[in-house]
């Protein structure tokens, strides 16, 4: 056993419990009302037969009253009366057991007096409650029966709705689905719920796509540069001298810290610093420099034009991410002839001829390092754009207005 119980038992539970604490506070006011009811008659009596008494020595009282000069009443009676106004009337438990209704009154004549109502016999509410507890019992047994039933009947729509709520969201197919349903549900507790349950489903999914895309940025820029690194390494045990085996190992080493900065990026849910700069004019000669041997063995050559002391609104890091994406994209993908680079205060251009065995001109992109290109731009509002022509390949990079 586990412990748990059901939304029906608690609610159940707590129906009945609602339903005799509110039938107990009932009974209470109704007993507080009829003793307050029988004193008000008693006093009422007591009141009737004061009104009579012209003269104390001739007075004519009913049976169970008695009548005192307030000179000559007993102590116990007479010290609590004095100094209050006529017509006051008070309780006393007598040491003898009697419970006594006393009025302080004044005749025509100005005597004042006491007058004891005798009312031991007259107390009826608490002799209904000596006989009627076993009744009362019993009905406090059938009122506890008769909530149970109703709270059967009361909770059970809401139980069905709590386990219709459990049901749609273990069993929704997706977080859209769920939050229709809380759209559709009535009750605000339960519509809350569901959305709730959508949200941290849909953050759960944005940590998954954040984590598959970091993979595969991952096994989209490592692969080539450490594949690079191991054959140039090979040449190099071979040949110490070996320049072009250098320039390859160099090559991988730069592509492999660019992509472990961009991971940093796109692993991250930290605001992007909104004073970040980068000079573009040196980072793209460094890449230049960089990508100038592998282009000139694919008959290609390169052409930057960058004004100089322009900066771009990018951490280095990413611009030279994502410019080395497309341009090494160019080289290896596109044709030979003139790749031209064309940075100014707007981003970006880059133009390179198709390669002559490419099929026809169309609107793709290069695969999976534009998505990653263009995830790294836009948590800088930048926006990356290619096109496709019968003469060449349009990149576009540019920054936000």
């Amino acid at each position: 056993m586990n412990g748990k119980r059901s939304l029906r038992q608690v609610l159940a539970r707590q129906w009945i419990a609602f339903a005799l604490a509110l039938a107990t506070a009932f009974a209470a006011m109704a007993l507080l009302l009829l003793f307050i009811l029988e004193d008000e008659f008693i006093d009422d009596r007591l009141s009737g037969v004061a009104g009579g008494i012209v003269r104390l020595e001739s007075a004519r009282l009913p049976e169970r009253f008695a009548l005192h000069a307030l000179s000559q009443a007993p102590d116990g009676l007479a010290r609590p009366m004095q100094g209050r106004r006529p017509g006051a009337i008070d309780e006393f438990r007598l040491a003898d057991g009697r419970y006594v209704h006393v009025l302080l009154g004044r005749s025509p004549a100005g005597e004042d007096y006491l007058l004891v109502y005798d009312v031991s016999d007259q107390l009826r509410v608490n002799q209904a409650l000596a006989g009627a507890w076993p009744w009362l019992l019993a009905m406090a047994v059938a009122l506890a029966f008769l909530a149970w039933l109703l709270s059967r009947w009361l909770v059970a729509r809401i139980a069905r709705r709590a386990r219709g709520l459990i049901e749609h969201i273990g069993g929704s197919p997706d977080p859209e689905s769920l939050q229709a349903f809380a759209e559709r549900e009535k009750i605000e507790e339960f519509s809350q719920l569901a959305l709730w349950a959508a949200d941290s489903w849909k953050a759960r999914l944005h940590a998954l796509a954040v984590e598959r895309e970091t993979l595969a940025f991952l096994g989209h820029e490592l692969r080539t540069p450490l594949q690079s690194a191991r054959t140039s390494l090979a040449l190099l045990q071979d040949d110490r001298d070996n320049e072009e085996a250098w320039r390859r190992l160099l090559r991988a080493q730069n592509r492999l810290l660019r992509a472990s900065h961009s991971v940093l990026w796109l692993g991250s849910d930290a605001e992007p610093p909104a004073d970040a700069r980068c000079a573009a004019g040196p980072l793209l000669a460094g890449l230049v420099d960089e990508f100038a041997t592998l282009a000139r063995a694919r008959g290609q050559t390169l052409a930057v034009d960058a004004p100089e002391g322009l900066q771009w609104a990018l951490p280095e890091e990413v611009a030279e991410t994502v410019v080395a994406n497309g341009l090494l994209n160019a080289i290896q993908h596109g044709g030979p002839g003139r790749i031209s680079i064309e940075a100014t205060t707007a981003g970006l251009m880059m133009q390179n001829p198709r390669a002559p065995s490419s099929g026809p001109p169309g609107p793709s992109g290069f695969g999976l390092g534009l998505l990653l290109s263009e995830r790294l731009l836009a948590r800088f509002g930048w926006t990356l754009s290619r096109t496709e022509t019968q003469e060449g390949v349009r990149l576009s990079l540019a920054s936000p207005p």
